[in-house]
């Protein structure tokens, strides 16, 4: 199973003003944002087993980037950064809305569930 699609350091590139400014800033931090951006995207989608061989991958893996980045802004930009994240929130939430809409990938939502039954009197 895949913690993340998106690239360390250009999630570190993405945030670097706020990065640069808190001096030391560990990769492990940075995957902890990713982590949590996976997740993010996993919970709109309904699917929790992306990868990069799916046919959304490469557009996932860069809205993960713009989402790790976004948390990273949140935790560690304060107040200051509050206008952009909340723009480019609405940014990601809309395509992630439109890659759900147009999804070719069967979610385990869809999978098993029981669209329409016809009633039997037996």
């Amino acid at each position: 199973m895949v913690d993340y699609l998106s690239v360390t350091q250009d999630v570190r590139e993405l945030a670097g003003s706020v990065i640069a400014s808190t001096g030391q800033f560990p990769d492990s931090e940075i995957i902890e944002e990713q982590k949590a951006a996976f997740n993010y995207i996993c919970i709109f989608t309904h699917k929790f087993d992306w990868t990069l061989d799916d046919p959304e991958g490469p557009a996932l893996q860069k809205l993960e980037a713009q989402l790790a980045k976004c948390f990273i802004q949140e935790h560690y930009g304060g107040p200051s950064y509050s206008d952009i994240i909340d723009r480019q929130m609405v940014k990601i939430n809309t395509a992630l809305q439109a890659i759900k809409d147009n999804m070719p990938t069967v979610t385990d939502d869809e999978e098993g569930s029981v669209i329409r039954t016809d009633y039997k009197s037996w």
